[in-house]
């Protein structure tokens, strides 16, 4: 009987002193847990995409008039017609990879989502090293349209490595 006491003390000891690892650590917090919004999938469409743009280094765009889609389109080279954007309940995003050594490469959003910010997941892509690829430089691109928010933008970036075919 003693023995069974001991082993159910040593089990309380050890699960007290995991949970203060854990919400002194960071792993866990109740409190944190509770407080952060719940982030919402905000839908949107490509607009244009490509592997040739006039623009050299990785940056991305918004666009919040007609006049700026005009001009960012001259960025892109043979892209579709400049499309009428209502600006009034809608906003472009452009993201661009800048230049690449090689084909292979690409740039897209794969999700946005409000929460206290929208942030702009943006995933990029590279060959692998295996690959044996045309050596043209390129410069990956894709303008996106989205609903317009008063929240901030922010962006976060993933790198990928597609395989060869």
């Amino acid at each position: 009987m003693r023995r069974d006491f001991i082993i159910i003390i040593f089990i309380a000891v050890t699960a007290i002193a995991i949970g203060i690892y854990l919400f002194y650590s960071g792993e866990y917090s109740p409190t944190s847990v509770a407080n952060q919004p719940s982030a919402v999938v905000v839908p949107f469409i490509a607009l244009a995409e490509g592997s040739r743009s006039k623009v050299e280094s990785r940056v991305n765009y918004l666009i919040e008039t007609q006049e700026e889609l005009v001009k960012l389109w001259k960025f892109l080279e043979e892209p579709p017609p400049v499309p009428t954007v209502d600006f009034n309940i809608k906003i472009v995003a452009a993201v661009f990879a800048g230049e690449v050594p090689t084909s292979g490469y690409d740039i897209a959003v794969v999700e946005v989502q409000d929460a206290d910010n929208r942030i702009v997941k943006i995933e990029l892509t590279k060959p692998d090293e295996s690959c044996v690829l045309a050596q043209s430089v390129t410069a990956p691109y894709q303008v996106i349209e989205l609903p317009k928010t008063s929240l901030p933008f922010t962006h976060a970036d993933t790198w990928t490595t597609k395989s060869c075919p």
